[in-house]
């Protein structure tokens, strides 16, 4: 929806003005003139309607709605500015790319070779984190990070002002090497097994039990527990336990018969891992690129 807004230089006086408290020391930074910046203010306060400023004498003081529309104003202007930058630091043929250490592991590297056969100009620089840190402006996606793969609830254009497109949903089943999964007909062969846990994701084996019909906390005495989920299916292929997965962690190991999927309950988490960018990513090549190659 096409929104008519006052004129930029009016907004720009007014934020100025504004935040410094004068006309005098808005001009300066502006570089105009003090009377322009007194002009533009008063043609902006015409236009809405409304006094922005009260003056008294030499005097300058803003109103109760000037006073809640510059901060607005403020924080419109730091964040075109901060996009900007970075627009202006990220070349064209990079794409920084956060994720979790199981899905670049597990999913995204494995893949990586297919994209640079296709790509070759372009490099992809992988960031791996389980915790995700925020930008300074408290985004999901932290500042000089082009994209994220993330797990969410949220997709589309999220609250945040972020997209999420989905790439897999999130649902769990158990996972083993031949020689476990020969001793599961049932979940209720899962007693005395040695559940392989997820620090991060205490819940998940829980959900899964429960979805079984078994007591959630069955599998905690003895259980092994890890960092990261790849540790977890690595040991399951260890044959040390079972582990809870995902479809495209696995799908080569399952077809290899490297794992097996003993039971035909699979639970979903309510979530899917998503790709998430800023809105105007997409005129970036290297991300266009690897936004289409994903899809």
């Amino acid at each position: 929806m096409s929104r008519r807004l006052p004129p930029l230089n009016a907004l720009k006086a007014f934020e100025a003005a504004a935040r410094t408290g004068s006309f005098t020391a808005a001009a300066a930074e502006l570089g105009v003139s003090q009377a322009a910046v007194s002009q533009l203010v008063k043609g902006l306060e015409a236009r809405l309607g409304l006094a922005l400023f009260e003056r008294r004498g030499n005097v300058l003081s803003l109103t109760q709605r000037g006073a809640a529309y510059g901060p607005v104003l403020t924080e419109a202007f730091d964040r075109i500015a901060l996009e900007t930058e970075r627009l202006a630091a990220q070349p064209d043929h990079i794409l920084t790319l956060a994720c979790g250490p199981t899905v670049a592991m597990r999913w995204l590297i494995p893949r990586l070779p297919e994209f640079h056969r296709r790509h070759p100009r372009f490099e992809v620089r992988l960031s791996t984190s389980v915790t995700v840190e925020e930008s300074s402006t408290g985004s999901l996606l932290a500042d000089g990070v082009t994209a994220a793969i993330r797990l969410t609830e949220a997709t589309g254009l999220r609250p945040d002002g972020l997209m999420a497109e989905p790439l897999f949903t999130a649902d769990l089943f158990p996972v083993a090497a031949p020689s476990v999964a020969a001793r599961l007909r049932r979940p209720t062969d899962l007693t005395g097994e040695t559940l392989l846990h997820v620090r991060h994701a205490e819940d998940e084996w829980p959900i899964w039990l429960r979805a079984a019909g078994l007591a959630p906390k069955m599998g905690t005495a003895g259980a092994l527990w890890f960092d990261f989920h790849a540790f977890a299916l690595q040991a399951a292929l260890d044959g040390l336990g079972i582990a809870l997965a995902r479809r495209p962690f696995v799908a080569e190991d399952l077809a290899a018969g490297r794992l097996v999927a003993p039971f035909d309950l699979s639970v979903p988490k309510g979530a899917a891992w998503c790709l998430i960018y800023r809105p105007g990513a997409e005129t970036i090549p290297a991300f266009e690129a690897f936004r289409a190659w994903l899809r």
